[in-house]
């Protein structure tokens, strides 16, 4: 065998066993005790197919219905996955042990790769700053305007599609109050960054599994190795979403520099979008006097912008919408609502803010309840950073026995199902599928949740 072919075929056996040994790392047991679970799944995508799908939640729920609360389903290459609704695994992962699990690299790497960064925390000064902005109250104006407009002409019931105008206020909130900038979006122009926005949207939600396929290409070659194998991928979605990325990236900058010109030449921000109390203009601002450990560059500052409105925009939309479908199907519960809405607004006829409508309890206690219902975030995956121990509020029969925890590997994969848990009769009593907007006001939770049943930490707050 000639030198060349011995290279040759050295290489390609190295290649192999790198595969052979990735597939093995990947398979190895990370979940030290049996648990129930469905038999099958796809040979590389697991179950995950099916959670992902457009009948996820109904696979979730036949899920949980015959294996119980706790189950393992197979993930990327059958992996091991533990899918849950016990509150104790919730409480523990996202509360009491968090620093121990992380995010999944999947999703995490197509952000950085799609929006260029994270949006990092505020002070907790700089939020109440953010509260108080009148833009909120003004934007929301704009948008009962114009829905009353839209209905004006009719007579009697009209079927009305609140979604465009629940988006088109979303993006404008979030436009003003985190970049200074003025979408417009009940004007009718055509806006480029908006467009962008959306795409990105629609595009995420068409790439499905193969985030999970993306810890394992993003350490391949060089970037520009792995751009040349992400321009031969055959997917329209894929493509499209890169092309609305370009777009994007190029409406931020534009943005960014017009905002830089304004604050150089040190103009009055007080009349511009976001008063100059947006958070873009504090970033910026905060550029200006900060050491070198806490300059932002202007990748960064772009990733800021991208997350935000593409975290914003959506997730408040669909709630927003989710809202208005419940309560027209409710008239009982819009007969309390405006009362309860009559009355504050006559005892403050000149609000400015929305601060005082939080503490209105039955608007608090639709929200909440919405919320509970349909969350905009049905899902959260993490991985165990360290070997754990994941406690059991529901204990688990396994053909060893009863257990009360469940021993982990790092690198265990956990997925928690909001949907399901905010609809688990164990926790929320036989009217958990009920719209009950009284079970958040005073001590009425306690009334309509099972006796002796506890909530994880993460619904402290609400």
């Amino acid at each position: 065998m000639s030198p060349v072919a011995l290279l040759a075929a050295g290489t390609w056996l190295a290649f192999g066993g790198f595969i052979i040994f990735t597939i093995q790392w990947l398979c190895r047991p990370t979940i030290l005790v049996k648990l129930p679970g469905p038999s099958g799944g796809n040979w590389l995508y697991g179950h995950v197919l099916k959670l992902m799908g457009a009948k996820g939640l109904e696979y979730q729920t036949h899920l949980f219905s015959k294996h119980g609360p706790t189950t393992v389903i197979k993930g990327f290459l059958g992996t091991d996955m533990i899918c849950t609704i016990d509150p104790a695994i919730i409480h523990t992962v996202q509360i009491k042990d968090k620093e121990k699990f992380r995010r999944a690299e999947g999703p995490t790497i197509m952000l950085r790769a799609v929006l260029g960064g994270g949006l990092l925390a505020l002070p907790p000064d700089e939020h109440r700053v953010q509260r108080k902005m009148p833009i909120f109250m003004s934007i929301a104006k704009e948008a009962t305007t114009t829905i009353d407009k839209e209905l004006a002409p009719s007579k009697g019931s009209k079927e009305v599609d609140v979604f465009p105008w629940a988006t088109a206020a979303a993006l404008d909130l979030v436009g003003e109050a985190g970049l200074g900038y003025a979408f417009n979006s009940f004007s009718g122009e055509r806006n480029e960054y908006s467009t962008a926005i959306k795409g990105v949207t629609q595009s995420f939600g068409k790439t499905g599994p193969f985030v999970e396929l993306l810890p394992y290409v993003h350490r391949l070659g060089t970037p520009a190795f792995r751009q040349r194998v992400m321009d031969l991928i055959p997917s329209g979605t894929l493509q499209h979403l890169r092309h609305v990325v370009g777009l994007q990236q190029g409406q931020a900058e534009e943005i960014i520099r017009s905002r830089e010109a304004l604050l150089a030449a040190g103009n009055d921000l007080s009349t511009q979008a976001g008063r100059g109390r947006d958070i873009m203009t504090l970033l910026m601002k905060a550029n200006e006097s900060a050491g070198s450990e806490s300059y932002i560059d202007r990748e960064t500052m772009i990733g800021h912008m991208n997350v935000f409105i593409f975290a914003g925009h959506e997730t408040t939309s669909t709630a927003v919408s989710r809202v208005l479908e419940v309560l027209a199907h409710r008239s009982n519960v819009q007969v309390r609502l405006r009362e309860e809405l009559r009355q504050y607004f006559e005892a403050n006829p000149d609000e400015t803010h929305h601060d005082g409508l939080l503490e209105l309890p039955y608007l608090d206690g639709i929200v909440r309840e919405v919320l509970r219902l349909y969350p905009p975030v049905a899902a959260i995956s993490r991985i165990c950073n360290e070997d754990a121990v994941l406690p059991l509020d529901f204990p688990i029969n396994t053909p060893s026995g009863k257990i009360t925890s469940i021993p982990i590997k790092k690198g265990a994969r956990i997925m928690m199902s909001n949907a399901l848990f905010n609809r688990n009769k164990a926790i929320w009593g036989e009217r958990a599928d009920e719209f009950l907007p009284e079970r958040w006001i005073g001590s009425k939770l306690g009334e309509v949740t099972q006796p002796g049943s506890r909530l994880p930490g993460v619904y402290s707050s609400m």
